[in-house]
């Protein structure tokens, strides 16, 4: 699972690229299952689940965010990443 391989400053700056580059981390839990974050941003404190291949906003998720989170794990882990996001079951 590539998710639970995330270091606490990859999850910061993906945060970061969906949210905007001011955002403040402000937890970061992992239990069994999937990482979740809340992030302070433009004063306002936001919640989510990252998963392998998608993330989930509690409160808001910004358009286009799939897209920029799956972009930034492709670059985190490389065309294995990709690979198995295209082929799996």
């Amino acid at each position: 699972m590539f998710v639970k391989r995330l270091r606490d400053d990859q999850i910061a700056e993906i945060m970061q690229v969906i949210s905007d580059s001011e955002t403040e981390v402000t937890d970061i839990r992992r239990p069994y299952t999937d990482p979740e974050v809340t992030v302070l941003s433009q004063g306002m404190e936001e919640h989510y689940v990252l998963h392998d291949y998608d993330i989930e906003g509690f409160d808001y998720l910004p358009e286009g965010s799939t897209y920029l989170y799956r972009k930034k794990m492709l670059e985190f882990f490389g065309i294995v990443y990709a690979t198995r996001y295209l082929l799996r079951k």
